[in-house]
């Protein structure tokens, strides 16, 4: 019986595997409208679910009129890093950690209506190229609210990334419950993330009062858990706010870098 020799894979193929990059992790930016929209304080929940769950990430403010995320997080360590978007050059740390640090996550809380800052920033260090070849997929979380600015700012990314990214939006339930956004739900810019594979998820009101006090103390989320100037009852709302949070971001764990 005659045994054949085992042919050795297609070179070309073979190439194209030890092309392809080891996927390291995410870079998630948080995008909205004008401010007010809850923005950066979805910023602040990701972040404070990071450090609490020690997920190696990074932060960045790019926010320099309401830099809230600094505000509150910046005295967790390792804190968190300011760039300026509207400066040659102010993006450069942002990749150039990602090939320095090799982090799970780089979170990046962008300015309100950033949408024109972030086409220009991605040209000019060639963002999408380098996030892919360090193993980086970039994920775009885009905060609604319900006016029309929000899906206009939501479009001009859709239409400039493409499929290069993936999308997480939030629908931000302080403006009201999830079927009051009508003009983003019967909206073709909704069809057209949904076929880009986008998770939607809804952020859960946090009480006015409660909200006001964390942010005059600065404090992060969970150190209003144990802060004397909030009654056990608040700190029982705080407590189920961020329960019901990061169940609801759970759906979209892979995108957020939350695995």
């Amino acid at each position: 019986m005659v045994v054949k020799p085992k042919q050795s894979a297609d070179p070309v193929q073979e190439q194209k595997a030890t092309e392809q990059p080891k996927t390291l992790g995410r870079l998630v930016l948080v995008t909205g409208d004008k401010g007010g929209t809850g923005k950066s304080v979805m910023a602040r929940i990701l972040l404070d679910i990071y450090r609490h769950r020690n997920i190696n990430c990074i932060a960045y403010e790019c926010d320099q009129s309401n830099p809230q995320l600094y505000r509150h997080y910046n005295k967790v360590q390792p804190g968190v890093q300011t760039l300026k978007l509207n400066q040659r050059g102010g993006a450069d740390a942002l990749q150039d950690d990602l090939k320095r640090l090799s982090p799970q996550v780089s979170l990046v809380d962008l300015p309100a209506g950033a949408a024109e800052y972030f086409e220009s920033v991605a040209k000019d260090i060639f963002l999408f190229q380098n996030a892919q070849r360090l193993g980086y997929r970039i994920t775009m979380v885009s905060v609604l609210g319900r006016v029309k600015d929000s899906l206009l700012q939501l479009k001009r990314l859709v239409d400039f990334c493409g499929d290069k990214v993936d999308y997480v939006v939030v629908k931000n339930l302080y403006w009201g419950d999830e079927h009051k956004f009508t003009r983003y739900n019967n909206s073709k810019i909704k069809q057209a993330v949904e076929a880009l594979g986008a998770t939607e998820l809804l952020l859960p009101e946090l009480y006015d009062d409660i909200f006001d006090l964390v942010d005059s103390k600065d404090l992060t989320f969970r150190e209003a858990l144990e802060h004397d100037d909030f009654s056990l009852s608040n700190q029982s709302r705080v407590f189920g706010w961020i329960d019901a949070v990061e169940t609801e971001f759970s759906k979209a764990a892979i995108q957020l870098g939350l695995e």
